[in-house]
């Protein structure tokens, strides 16, 4: 019974954390190891966070799931009925996006300047200066070129910066967009 108490009120700190101080926080009260200038989405980061290692200027969105061990392994066990365990660490780069409800499995390393696309699943590592998306996540392009399109395409915080209302704020920046893509 004591052990589902500590289970219910880890849970209910790990909210509270969440929600006042943010994903960060959360990441760190966990254990994983954490760089500056981070967005985290999520609460869950598996039985061994202490093997994730995220850089800076890193955003993992809602829905990812970061992956440190492979149950599948139980599956098989030796002669005495004992079974296998596999677990690898997960190491994210410096400037690094993650798209929602991505799956990052064991072993991979991400390097940094990377865009993850929504839905993908990582079952490699990821070089440097790509965009990758996909099931598994393959390369759909490199990230100077990326770079250079939400340049040319996009709003940058500037030129909406005398707009204090989100809504207008938003609905500008749509309007911008539309005319450079014309």
């Amino acid at each position: 019974m004591t052990r589902k108490i500590t289970s219910i009120v880890n849970r209910l700190v790990d909210i509270a954390v969440f929600r006042l101080r943010g994903g960060v926080a959360l990441a760190r009260r966990k254990g994983v190891t954490v760089g500056d200038n981070c967005r985290i989405y999520i609460r869950d980061f598996g039985s061994e966070p202490f093997l994730i290692t995220i850089g800076n200027n890193v955003t993992i969105t809602a829905g990812v799931f970061i992956l440190t061990h492979d149950g599948s392994t139980a599956l098989v066990t030796n002669s005495n009925g004992s079974r296998y365990q596999r677990y690898g660490p997960v190491k994210i780069g410096n400037n690094v996006f993650i798209g929602v409800n991505s799956v990052v499995l064991p072993n991979v390393t991400i390097g940094s300047n990377v865009v993850i696309g929504a839905g993908s699943i990582v079952t490699r590592d990821v070089p440097d200066n790509i965009v990758v998306a996909g099931n598994p996540a393959r390369p759909h392009g490199d990230f100077d070129d990326f770079s250079a399109n939400i340049r040319h395409t996009q709003v940058n915080d500037d030129e909406i910066s005398d707009i204090s209302d989100y809504r207008q704020r938003v609905e500008r920046s749509i309007a911008i967009a539309n005319e450079r893509r014309k």
